[in-house]
């Protein structure tokens, strides 16, 4: 029988040995290893959420105490940002799109200025205007964390911890796997070698 319905019947042959007379010791060890594998992923399913969960509330309320204490201001550029320097292979070393730190100025509460550093791209102009995101101190922080990462964080937390442990599972089965069949292989030269002797006798 082929397809998922085949797959899952060898599987269920695998686990489910039942009275069969030509099983091994080891092999219903290794069918009862496979049932806790099976069993221990789906287990993992429940546990993976509620760790994402707890994950999503924990980030969330970062969010949201960020998006409280932060706030979005322009910044002006009081000096040219560094240009991007040729590497040995005409390549710009700055060329990716990452940013650098350089003197600009914006207005606080009060009507003042204050002036301090920011990022900007390789290359800006003094002059140029651009986002700066400041905390409750006035000073420049990084942007908030938004709603979106939150969810983000907390998927991938699910997510991998499911992986993690899947891996662990697997890994426990396949190396009892490996130690039954060093000792399955050494079992059947055991066996070979008493069948030779009987029929060396005829």
């Amino acid at each position: 029988m082929n397809g998922p319905f085949g797959q899952l019947a060898r599987f269920w042959r695998r686990i489910h040995l039942g009275r069969n007379p030509l099983a091994r010791r080891s092999d219903r060890v290794e069918a009862a290893m496979l049932m806790v594998v099976a069993v221990g992923l789906l287990a993992a399913i429940p546990l993976a959420v509620i760790l994402g969960s707890g994950t999503y509330h924990s980030q969330a309320a970062i969010s949201a105490q960020q998006q409280s204490s932060r706030h979005l201001v322009t910044a002006t550029l009081v000096e040219n940002a560094p240009s991007p320097v040729t590497g040995i292979d005409s390549a710009y070393l700055n060329a990716d799109g990452s940013t650098t730190g350089v003197h600009a100025r914006w207005a606080v509460p009060g009507g003042g200025q204050q002036i301090g550093l920011v990022s900007a791209n390789p290359g800006a102009t003094a002059g140029t205007q651009v986002p700066v995101w400041l905390g409750e101190a006035g000073a420049p922080v990084p942007p908030p964390l938004t709603p979106t990462d939150a969810v983000t964080t907390s998927v991938l937390t699910a997510v991998f911890s499911w992986l993690l442990a899947a891996l662990v599972l697997v890994g426990v089965y396949l190396a009892t796997r490996l130690i039954l069949d060093r000792r399955r292989a050494v079992h059947w030269d055991r066996e070979w070698l008493y069948a030779g002797d009987r029929w060396a006798r005829f």
